[in-house]
Parts: C-alpha cells; structure tokens; sequence
C-alpha cells in the first residue's frame, strides 16, 4: 500500500506556536477539558425556544442520543497506568507527587470493576433521565399521562449494555409524565426487566452500531455495503496512521507529555520510557520494559493488545483514565470522597491533550479529510434514512403503527457521523489533507460534538390548514440550530423547515451512493 505522504515536519513548526497559543488561551477562562467525555449539559433553556409559525402544532419527535456517562469502557487506561507506576515505584522513580497516583489509580480500577467496565455511572443515568424530563416539558401537547389512551413509543438501540441502560432510564423518567405502552416489543417499546437487557426486536445495529456492523448480511440494507467496505478500508489505509504519527510527533506534544510525567517521575524514568521501552508485541510486562494489556474480556476470543511505548503513550494513559472523573463522581464520592485527579494534570495539558483526542475522533469518525469524499460519515445514511422514512410517514398518515415518538440509543460512533452528514454548523468542516485539523482552524470539538448524552432531536410540525406542508425543527444537545447551509428556512422563522425543502436540500445524503 503506499504511503500517504504527509509534511508533517513543516506542520509540526508551525502548530508548535499555533495550536498550543489556541488551546493555552482556552484554558485560561474554560478550565479543564474531557473530549468527547465530557458530561452533559443542555445547551439552551427550553423557555426560549423559538415559538412554530401561527396554526402549526408539534405532532411526532424522534431522537438520536448517545449513552450516557460510563465507566471506562475496558481495562486500559487504567491498568497500563498502573503498569508505568509499579515499575517507576520499584525503582525509585517516583516524585513525592507521583507517590499518590498508584493509590489514586487503585481507587478509579476498583470503582470501575465494581461498576463495571463499559456501563453507566450514576451520572450516566441521570443525564438520559433529565434529558427525557424536559423532552415531557417541550412536548407536552403530544406526550400526556392519560390512563385512557396510552401512547405507542418506538424505541431501538444498538443492543449494547450501555445503550441497552441509557434507554431504560430514559423511559422510566418518561414513565413519570407519560402513559405509554410498555408491553409490545414488535411495534412499540418493551419495558425491560433488567436496564442493561433489551428485547431483541427492539436492537438495529444497522442502524445504531453501524460502524461495526456489515450491512451485507440484511436483505434491508445491504445496498448500503459499499459504504460500509469504503470506511473500512478507510481506517486500514496509512493515511490515519500517517496523521496519528504526526500528531504524536508535534513538539507540543511532546513537551505536554514531559511536563505532565515529570512532575510524577524523575527525569531519568520519562527518559527510559521515551527511549527504551519495548516496541515488540510478543514483549513480556515482567522485564520491566514492556507494558501492555487485552482490553477483551476472558469470554471474548479476539485479543486487542494495547501498550505504552514512549511518554507520550504514557501521558495519554493518564489522560484518558482523567477524563472519566466528572463522570464517575457519585462513585468517587461512595469511596469516601472525591477523586482529586486534577493534581496531576494542568488545565493546560488537558487542553492539548483533548486536542488529541478530539484529532483522532475527527479523522476517524467525524468530518476527516476534504479529499475522502465523506467515506467517515456515509456509513451513517441507513440512519438518515430511516430519520426522514419516519418524517414522510407522519406528513402522509401512513404510519404502519401510530407512534409519537421513535427513540435511538446508540455511540459516539453514530453521533460523529450523523453529524457530519447532517452538514450542521460545528460539525461539518473537513480538514485540508496537508493541514492538520486543529483548534485554531476548525470548529469541531468533541466536547460539543459527542459528550456523553449528546442528542439530536427532530420534532415535526403540522397546521390544520389544508395542504399546508409540514415542518421540521431540530434540536442538537438541546439547542436549536439549523440545518445545512443551503437548506432554505421556512418563511418568518429562524429554525423551521419544510419537510419537502429538506428532502430537496438533502437528497445527495439520502441517495445510497453519492
């Protein structure tokens, strides 16, 4: 395969004043910084909504969200920390400051093995639990508590655990303010006797896992394979691995993971892990050069080895254990107290390294290069196909089942690219392939884009007034914002479209192939 070429000697330079001056700058007023696991927070007051144009009412809403905040998702972060701690400790290494860590880690490891890796934190439960709160609030003329007629809600997930939770106690808050049917898993919700277990007929992971999962095995959507072969083929091809390198590389980076690690460890111990750890994957963690653990569970027969193989290996292990604390504080706080996981890291190498994080997601997941022709986020067109499939039904009174509402629960991995498809503000710039994306000259953020929770909300607007055309408004983490640029708005509002105009202005998203 050849190499994608990639100046990152002459990018490296010039973000080394550019990148870090943004992000240091950030910091200053914004504090710390999680990526994309930064805990929820509705972006805009329900109160001030924009009001529908004169005789329009809402009638139906469908969602997309995100799990919410979850404990690390396997043992990584955490284990191969420890595993660059131990060795440091056995030899001496250790700064008064880093004496702390390893008892700091034990604690955040055992929060995570009583919780359980990959699922939701009390956080996580309470972010889809407001977030259905004030859905109740903002539809309350189409979701009521009648015991006479109860409502017909769709709900899917992607069938994974956290998504599996993440809609059980979305629907339990629900069940507060609304009557609904809880007892028919083949056209409305199931109520599910355990959070993390969903009935079968209510799991598309073509839709909702999409990113993972072929589409040649469904009659449905196997016209969609090209795309999903496309993506992977994508993140096989040396032009990720090249861009990762060269982000890794940048000096920043560099000096961020130095700083951060020197004052945990001597000098002399960051320099052995920038030059004489183990590349080798046969390696063995007892000859205390090597660290390295499978993420995959015991029952699971596919390994997925990660390692630390310099400092900057070792800083991202630390950084990403971090940003799991705001999510994890209920259990944090059932050990005794707060886990005081900022002493170790400075606002500023936070912000540097969710500049990272946020990187990776963008080429991988998100708007990536201008040259890859959208193969990050076409995978996502089944489930812009079935958002606008559900929109045609409830203009044309040709619901198979009457529902108000249909209900996703999904990932970061369906939240990135459906956002980037959907070509909305913040979300949709494609970086130049000689330029690396960063803070400076592109809006996307994870923490904005893909927080825990993070939700796009369609509801749809009909008049009693014949053949008036139905409306559309979408929510992104709970604001309003617009469609894609040259989506027209309807006449006299700022964030009301008509059905066919977005039909019109989305058709090449729609269409399988383009």
């Amino acid at each position: 395969m050849t190499r994608y070429t990639f100046i990152a000697s002459a990018v490296s330079a010039a973000l080394l004043c550019s990148v870090g001056s943004t992000v240091h700058a950030q910091n200053l007023s914004d504090g710390y910084q999680y990526s994309s696991k930064a805990t929820y927070a509705a972006q805009q007051d329900l109160s001030t909504y924009e009001a529908p144009p004169l005789g329009y009412h809402v009638v139906y809403t469908q969602l997309v969200e995100r799990h919410g905040a979850r404990a690390l998702s396997s043992p990584k972060y955490d284990v191969l920390a420890k595993q660059v701690w131990d060795l440091a400790k056995k030899r001496g290494q250790l700064t008064p400051l880093g004496e702390k860590l390893g008892p700091m880690i034990d604690k955040v490891t055992a929060a995570n093995e009583k919780l359980g890796y990959g699922l939701l934190t009390e956080v996580g439960k309470e972010e889809p639990a407001a977030i259905a709160a004030r859905m109740t609030q903002r539809l309350s003329s189409i979701v009521t508590k009648d015991a006479n007629y109860p409502l017909c809600i769709q709900v899917q997930t992607s069938g994974k655990e956290r998504a599996n939770q993440t809609a059980h106690y979305f629907m339990q808050s629900l069940a507060k303010e609304v009557n609904y049917v809880a007892n028919d898993a083949v056209n409305c919700y199931q109520a599910q006797t355990q959070p993390n277990q969903i009935d079968d007929q209510l799991v598309n992971k073509f839709e909702l896992y999409f990113h993972k999962t072929n589409p040649k095995k469904s009659d449905k959507y196997q016209q969609y394979t090209s795309n999903y072969k496309a993506y992977k083929a994508f993140k096989d091809f040396d032009k990720l691995e090249t861009v990762f390198d060269a982000l890794a590389d940048l000096p920043k980076t560099q000096l961020m993971a130095r700083e951060m690690l020197e004052r945990i460890y001597t000098k002399e111990f960051v320099d052995f892990l920038a030059t004489k750890v183990s590349h080798d994957k046969q390696c063995d963690v007892a000859a205390d050069n090597c660290f390295k653990t499978n993420t995959r569970k015991p029952d699971e027969t596919e390994d997925d080895w990660k390692y630390v193989k310099n400092e900057v290996d070792a800083a991202s292990m630390l950084y990403n254990m971090f940003i799991i604390g705001p999510g994890m504080l209920r259990e944090a706080q059932a050990q005794g107290g707060e886990w005081d996981l900022k002493q170790f890291i400075t606002p500023q190498e936070s912000a540097w390294f969710a500049y990272l994080a946020d990187a990776e997601d963008f080429y991988e997941k998100g708007p990536s290069f201008a040259d890859a022709n959208g193969v990050t986020y076409n995978i996502a067109k089944p489930l812009l196909k079935d958002m606008f499939n559900e929109m045609d039904a409830v203009a044309n009174n040709t619901q198979s089942v009457k529902h108000v509402a249909k209900l996703r629960f999904a990932h970061a991995e369906q939240i990135m690219p459906l956002a980037a498809l959907l070509h909305v503000k913040g979300s949709d710039k494609s970086a130049d392939p000689n330029v690396l994306y960063r803070q400076e000259n592109n809006p996307w953020r994870g923490g904005w884009v893909t927080p825990y929770s993070a939700n796009i909300q369609w509801d749809v607007y009909k008049s009693s007034t014949e053949n008036s055309p139905t409306l559309v408004k979408m929510l992104y983490n709970e604001k309003e914002i617009g469609f894609k640029e040259n989506c027209h708005v309807y006449p006299g509002s700022h964030y009301f479209y008509s059905l066919n105009e977005l039909e019109r202005c989305y058709s090449k998203e729609l269409s399988v192939n383009e």
